[in-house]
């Protein structure tokens, strides 16, 4: 959930918990208000009965037994108010004795008639000496705040503890957004570029529903014609089928800039327009300034035809700009499964043949300035020169951070990088996060830097204080650690080794051979060594122990053992892995 939908559920539970009246959910269609209300129903105090109406269109006897029956009473067709209520008072009498409250939730409640919200206010009047019986959760598009702001139920709206109105997604929130989705599909890769996100936005208005209709036509129409990325076209054609003529109409880039600058060249003449005329009027006076004025009136004014006017288009070079991923939230665990997947690496054919003539059939290059056999060779420092082929450079990175691992890694036969990591024991990660944070994680790791607006795929093969050690386009290089941070875009993928059968971070209650894994990796952390069979349950002391090695490495203390966790404890207790910060594989 977004931080919005966040504060919802907290208003939601609020209101809860206070005892009695009604708690209010309003939002545009799409905003998210059932993904809000099944968070609701999962995080409700022990103890708590819910009687559901997804349909509240009815009569008020018709809904008097729909609630009977959420209540599971015994059925009894009867046409009489009193009765009806008479029994849902006494089941809510006999559940408060049991120690139980009960909530009702109304699901387009902007569908009610008066008469139906006048029944329902009645409802909130059944109670003990000292404590009301019933919680309503009413749910509803912004037609419920209109019905609600009529005269003749002023008495319900004075009974709302707590209400909420949810929005649209902000522009912000939406690349978080669309990652969550896709992290939760099994992929953990830029597909959506920062234009083509806003182009999302644009179109979807940022509500959710329709972001999420939009992308999943989008990502089809990328997989039908074997794109790696959705582009701005695959875009406009998926909102075109699901909107239809409904598509909002963007200005175009060249048409807004011309506005612009028109604009601008408006404002500009004014400006100097206004200049001058009060400089005419202070130095001549008012009279003369009147009297110019008027004969520059009065007299014939003649075109100047005798030469043409020219217009050229000036054509200026576009710089590529790479994309940008937000900032990490929080420094929380990630939650990438093994199966993440890096960048796209689906290698063409001319690449194919650039990668076999330049690394494939080559050793690795050698430095420019290589010393005699004898000597230790002098690596160049990086002098920011243009790469070739971005992709190409990306697939060089890719291989060279393979072989820091011991794996000779083929492209040809493996263009996806996390698959045939995978299938190597190993996993990606994919992170946002400054260059502290990958030297605490002490692996290599493949990025972008960016330099006067130009991108460089690089892999980071070591890094202290002072310098890095990146590899580009076939060579290594040393830099600057100050030029690093300067270039340095804050997305990375690196890889780790993760436990046995690992699939998701390992939360407390979880158990098999990544629990027994973990238990014998803390024993090792901590010096220690098992006399006992391994135990293949989180239990409360193994909490305890992920914990305090959290604490000790300087992570979030959860307790819930994720990529970073386990990547720290890697390099606690295994050597043969490579590192930034200390001797290479």
């Amino acid at each position: 959930m977004s931080e919005q939908h966040q504060e919802a559920l907290a208003h939601l539970l609020y209101g809860i918990k206070i005892d009695g009246g009604f708690v209010l959910l309003t939002g545009e269609v799409g905003t998210g208000k059932t993904t809000v209300a099944r968070q609701l129903l999962e995080q409700l105090p022990e103890h708590t009965d819910v009687a559901v109406i997804l349909n509240p269109r009815q009569s008020v006897i018709e809904l008097l037994q729909s609630i009977c029956d959420e209540l599971q009473l015994p059925p009894v067709k009867s046409s009489s108010v009193k009765e009806l209520v008479d029994r849902i008072q006494r089941e809510l009498l006999r559940r408060y004795a049991e120690g139980h409250n009960t909530v009702l939730l109304i699901d387009e409640a902007q569908q009610l008639s008066v008469d139906l919200l006048e029944q329902i206010r009645l409802l909130t009047n059944l109670e003990t000496s000292e404590h009301k019986l019933l919680n309503i959760v009413l749910l509803g598009q912004p037609e419920l705040l209109e019905l609600l702001a009529r005269e003749e139920l002023r008495q319900l709206s004075q009974r709302i503890t707590a209400r909420y109105h949810l929005g649209p997604l902000s522009m912000k929130e939406l690349p978080l957004y669309i990652r969550h989705r896709l992290s939760v599909a099994g992929l953990n890769r830029p597909i959506f570029s920062e234009p083509v996100l806003k182009q999302l936005y644009h179109l979807s208005g940022g509500l959710p529903r329709l972001i999420n209709l939009i992308s999943d036509r989008a990502l089809l129409g990328a997989y039908v014609q074997k794109q790696n990325e959705v582009s701005p076209a695959t875009l406009k054609q998926a909102a075109k089928e699901v909107l239809g003529d409904q598509v909002p109409l963007p200005m175009p880039a060249r048409t807004s800039k011309r506005m612009i600058l028109t604009a601008a060249l408006l404002a500009g003449l004014l400006a100097w327009g206004t200049g001058f005329l009060l400089s005419v009027i202070y130095n001549d006076g008012a009279g003369a300034w009147f009297e110019r004025v008027t004969s520059a009136f009065n007299s014939p004014v003649q075109a100047d035809t005798s030469q043409p006017v020219e217009v050229r288009k000036v054509d200026r070079p576009v710089v590529a700009q790479p994309q940008q991923q937000p900032a990490e939230q929080g420094g929380q665990e990630s939650t990438l499964t093994p199966a993440a997947v890096a960048p796209p690496m689906a290698v063409a054919e001319s690449d194919l043949a650039l990668i076999e003539k330049r690394v494939l059939a080559a050793p690795e290059s050698v430095p420019l300035n290589a010393a005699a056999p004898s000597e230790k060779p002098r690596i160049p420092s990086w002098q920011w020169q243009a790469q070739e082929d971005r992709d190409l450079a990306e697939v060089l990175a890719y291989r060279r951070l393979f072989k820091a691992w011991g794996i000779d890694y083929d492209p040809r036969q493996q263009p996806v990088v996390c698959d045939y990591a995978e299938s190597q024991g190993l996993a990606c990660l994919s992170l946002d996060g400054s260059t502290a944070l990958l030297k605490k994680l002490d692996r290599p790791a493949v990025t972008e830097l960016k330099q006067d607006g130009i991108g460089y795929q690089v892999l980071v093969l070591s890094l202290n204080e002072r310098e890095a050690q990146i590899y580009s386009d076939g060579a290594e290089f040393i830099v600057r650690r100050s030029q690093l941070d300067a270039a340095w875009q804050g997305r990375f993928t690196l890889l780790w080794r993760p436990p046995p059968d690992y699939s998701t971070p390992l939360w407390p209650g979880a158990s098999g051979d990544s629990v027994a894994w973990l238990e014998l990796h803390l024993a090792r952390a901590e010096g220690k060594v098992l006399t006992q069979p391994q135990r293949k349950h989180y239990d409360a002391t193994m909490v305890e122990r992920v914990r305090s090695f959290q604490r000790s490495k300087g992570l979030d203390i959860d307790g819930v053992a994720g990529p970073r966790t386990l990547i720290l404890l890697n390099g606690t207790t295994e050597d043969d892995l490579p590192r930034l910060n200390g001797p290479r594989s």
